[in-house]
């Protein structure tokens, strides 16, 4: 892909990720039900104070992962302009019947799962908590 249409890729994603912020599953306490995804069809997430959309492409029989990642938005008020929002992209490949996840530095994490066929992806938000072995006997 060229230079010019990862940024208009990368601006329209985030004029959605803005727009769809009201339909956004929040991370609660810890995990959140599977959901499904279909190539192509952009599901959001609010994980702790990031926001994310994600969609995926099938491709050879894997998962072709794209996640773009923002401050969550404040609405704002009406009349008034949306605020700025930046966001990176990331993209990760995931074979069939594997799954992967993606930490924020706040504890909380989007699982993906891509079944054999790479048909549909699922993903699920988890809300981690740290325990100590040191307390157990």
């Amino acid at each position: 892909m060229s230079l010019a249409k990862n940024i208009i890729g990368a601006v329209a994603l985030t004029s959605v990720l803005a727009m769809t912020h009201f339909g956004a599953v929040h991370a609660g306490d810890g995990t959140s039900a599977w959901r499904p995804m279909k190539p192509l069809h952009a599901i959001n997430f609010d994980v702790g104070r990031k926001h994310v959309l994600s969609y995926f492409l099938k491709k050879k029989g894997v998962c072709d992962l794209t996640m773009v990642v923002s401050d969550r938005p404040d609405v704002a008020p009406r009349g008034s302009k949306l605020p700025s929002l930046q966001s990176v992209r990331f993209e990760a490949v995931i074979e069939g019947g594997k799954t992967a996840r993606f930490d924020t530095a706040e504890g909380n994490s989007l699982e993906y799962a891509c079944p054999i066929g790479a048909h549909v992806m699922t993903v699920r938000a988890l809300n981690q908590v740290a325990l100590s072995t040191e307390n157990r006997k």
